[in-house]
């Protein structure tokens, strides 16, 4: 089974994108998609509309809800968590990640034991934030370690490596046992594009290293759901990882996090599908 960890949900694509999107991950070799708005101000679906995608495809979509940082309060966390959120999404703060006042946010995330996907990195620009309070310092992949070890108990993934602050990134991934990562990044390639199989294995020298790495796509289109997943092929196969790593990668890793148990997942969908990596030719 293959878990796309990060997929966005486009305003300009609704309302039949859900039925798109997982049409597009039999395609793409994608069984199970977690879903997430970036925000209305970013051009993104409210929450409730993640919300209602994952009711027309509940075995395939699963919901993360956006909460704001800096507007959100740990009431909201807790209407997404009774609401039948599986996760959380973060992005776009209104200072930075370690800035106290989000504390409670962050405790009432911890509380309900459900991951958090975290912009980390430069931030993309986009029309609707003219204007608006930005910075991509603020997203630094440092800016989480107080958080981290504030609350061991809340899981969260670092999307894009951090880039450009890669070594951060990687070097949390390292030492908290809470932190994981993706590499994700443009459908074109973004800032993967010239990086070499050494630049990753670098990054990814220490034992363990596979364990904290999840598969996404970052798709903003259901156009780029199978270019986002040839590219990350691409940097794996290169990486000549044992079957057990590629696994982990694909599925098992954002498995633990998600809390679903795969092999009753797997008999859920009939599973006959992909494992890992897709094969070169498709």
């Amino acid at each position: 089974m293959v878990i796309d960890f990060h997929a966005h949900y486009p305003r300009s694509e609704a309302p039949d994108f859900p039925d798109k999107l997982v049409s597009r991950m039999g395609e793409a070799g994608i069984d199970l998609c977690c879903l997430c708005s970036a925000g209305v101000a970013l051009g993104h679906v409210s929450n409730e509309e993640v919300m209602e995608a994952s009711g027309q495809h509940p075995d395939r979509i699963l919901p993360l809800g956006y909460v704001e940082l800096g507007t959100d309060n740990p009431g909201d966390v807790e209407r997404l968590v009774s609401e039948g959120y599986r996760g959380f999404k973060v992005t776009n703060p209104r200072g930075p990640y370690d800035e106290e006042s989000f504390f409670p946010v962050y405790e009432r995330m911890e509380e309900s034991g459900l991951p958090v996907l975290v912009h980390t990195g430069i931030l993309m620009r986009f029309p609707q934030t003219q204007g608006m309070r930005v910075s991509s310092e603020w997203m630094r992949p440092i800016k989480l370690d107080k958080v981290l070890r504030s609350f061991p108990g809340l899981n969260m993934v670092g999307a894009h490596l951090g880039a450009p602050w890669h070594e951060e990134a990687s070097m949390m991934a390292r030492i908290h046992p809470n932190y994981f990562v993706d590499l994700t990044g443009a459908n074109t390639g973004g800032w993967r594009l010239n990086k070499t199989v050494d630049f990753f294995r670098y990054h990814f020298f220490w034992e363990g290293a596979w364990d904290k790495l999840v598969f996404g796509t970052d798709i903003l289109s259901v156009n780029e759901l199978f270019a986002a997943r040839r590219i990350h092929d691409k940097i794996i196969r290169e990486l000549d990882l044992p079957d057990e790593a590629i696994d982990k990668i694909y599925c098992n890793n954002a498995a633990r996090l998600l809390g679903l148990d795969v092999t009753e997942y797997e008999r859920k969908l009939q599973f006959n599908g992909t494992k890992g990596l897709l094969p070169t030719e498709v």
